[in-house]
Parts: structure tokens; sequence; C-alpha cells
């Protein structure tokens, strides 16, 4: 079967760039107003209500802790972030192994799930500490800890994307002498991307999770490091600070995907009806 015969969908005219700044600005100014009379609120109880800064510090004394000591927090965060970026895209590649071979092999399938799933039951902060034991005290084990936490939701969302093909499309490339590849390529995967990126978007959250809590079990460096040092001397501004980088850097990385989902699942329903 020549690859024409089977032609990609014509894809969408982009729309303008004026027109997509548009759209991000009026997705975002919601978010964006409650974060700014969060903030607000938020210093104001601190001062009417004299919270003791090691209970609650107030937004201002965390931004005086974060600009004391920008090089240190840029430094640590840049080490999470690569921590979670490398173990995301290893537990990612893994999981949508696994999640091809699952869909493909009920026996493994239904030989190896009930493992996997007993596995990624176990509490991250309890197989963190085998982890390091196995990989070592380096960055290593951190990137260890955070693919194993990231790679089971791809694994179970590839194996239900590429099982959730259309029936009568499939019975097309029969009739169409389709290879096992072009049906893979041209039908099973696209009809699985709206469910692989739903995983991706559960694993790039997680893995900033498992590279903060891998820190917390033995590292000398990384944001999970320094929010455990400060906790340790009661230096709650800056813990907040770092507390809050790493969130920051969940957000972004999920948008990132989110910005790839738009790219390359134009078509779907979901794009026109997301929040």
């Amino acid at each position: 079967m020549s690859d024409s015969t089977l032609a990609a969908p014509v894809p969408r005219r982009t729309a303008p760039l004026s027109h997509r700044l548009l759209d991000v600005a009026e997705r975002s100014w919601p978010a964006v107003l409650i974060l700014v009379a969060l903030i607000a609120g938020w210093e104001w109880a601190c001062a009417a209500l004299g919270i003791k800064p090691y209970i609650l510090p107030a937004p201002s004394a965390i931004l005086t802790a974060a600009l004391n000591d920008v090089p240190g927090l840029a430094r640590n965060s840049g080490i999470t972030a690569w921590e979670a970026t490398a173990g995301f895209v290893i537990g990612s590649a893994l999981g949508a192994l696994l999640g091809t071979a699952f869909a493909y092999s009920r026996f493994l399938a239904r030989g190896f799930l009930p493992f996997i799933i007993a596995a990624n039951t176990i509490p991250v902060v309890a197989i963190a500490p085998i982890i390091i034991i196995w990989f070592g005290h380096g960055i290593g084990s951190k990137i260890a800890v955070t693919a194993f936490l990231s790679f089971f939701p791809l694994a179970l969302n590839m194996m239900k994307g590429l099982q959730s093909y259309d029936r009568t499309v499939a019975d097309v490339f029969h009739i169409a002498a389709a290879s096992p590849l072009q049906t893979f390529f041209k039908m099973r995967l696209p009809s699985a991307l709206p469910y692989v990126f739903v995983g991706l978007k559960l694993n790039v959250t997680f893995s900033v999770i498992g590279a903060i809590v891998a820190e917390f079990v033995q590292a000398d460096r990384g944001l999970g490091f320094v929010i455990m040092t400060t906790y340790r001397t009661m230096a709650m501004p800056k813990l907040w600070a770092a507390m809050l980088l790493s969130a920051l850097m969940g957000i972004l990385f999920f948008l990132v995907v989110a910005m790839l989902e738009r790219i390359f699942v134009p078509w779907h329903a979901s794009m026109s009806t997301d929040p």
C-alpha cells in the first residue's frame, strides 16, 4: 500500500499570532486576577493578624529571601529541573514502549500490569532510599526515582489509546492492505495521541515531585535539599521561596506539554473546549 493512499489530513491553517496572543490573554487573566488577589490577601493577613514568619511568612518576606539568594536558588533550581526533565524523558519513553507492548500483546498486559500497578502503589518516599542505594548518591539516582514515578501514567494511557481506534477505519486499512507499520503510524498512533498527552501531563508533574522527594532523601544540592536545610534552620521565607519555585517549575513544564498538544493534536475536540 502506498503512503499516498492513506495520506495524512491537510492541517488546519494556523491562526495569526495576534489572535493566538489574545487567546492566551483571555485564558490567563482569571488565574492572574486570582493570584494577585491571593497575594494581596495573604500579605494583609500576615500584617493584620500578626502571623509569625515561622508559621506563615508574608509574600514580601518570601520575595526578599529569594532576592537575597538568587544565584543559589537559580543553581539549585537548574539541578532539580535537569533531574525532572531527564527522569520525565526516560520514564515517558519506557512508559510508551510498555504501553505499546501491552496494547499489542494481551499476554504481556495480563502478565505484567498487576506487578506494575503494585509497584506504582508503593509510596515514593519508601522506594526512593532503595533506588538511591542501587544507583548511588549522585544525580543518576534522582533521575531514576523520577523515571520510576513518571512512567506508569503514560504506559496506561498509551495502552488505552492504542486500543481505542475506530474499527471502521481499521477495516479500511485492512482492505487497503496497509502494512503493520502503516497501520500503527497512520491510524493507531494518531488516535492514541489525546491519551498520550494526558499521560504526559501527569508525568511532567510527577517528575518534579519525584526529583524533589529524591533530594529529600539524600542530596547536597537541588530545591529539595534547600527545602530540607531551611526547614532544619527554620528559615521559613527561603523554604517557601524554594517551594514556590518548584511549583512554578511544574507549571512551566505542564504548559510546555500543553503547547505541544495543541501543535500535534489540533484536530481533537478537547482543543476547542479546554478552559
